[in-house]
């Protein structure tokens, strides 16, 4: 599973922000940071994928046990 990001904020925030989601999610993208248009701060695009996701079997609908 992956799911594209696009974190927007103070360019050290930023630096922080992508370090706590990498220890989490593998984390795919240039680095790049691009100026915000219409407000302050810079954004940077990610593609995160969960590591696990092919490994732990997909919850059933409904909740109840089988």
């Amino acid at each position: 599973m992956t799911v594209r990001l696009r974190v927007s904020g103070d360019p050290d925030e930023i630096e922080v922000m992508v370090k706590v989601l990498g220890v989490v999610f593998d984390l795919t993208g240039s680095g790049r940071l691009y100026p915000n248009h219409g407000s302050t701060g810079v954004r940077v695009y990610l593609t995160a994928r969960v590591p696990w996701a092919g490994e732990r079997e997909t919850p059933r609908r409904g909740g109840g046990s089988e």
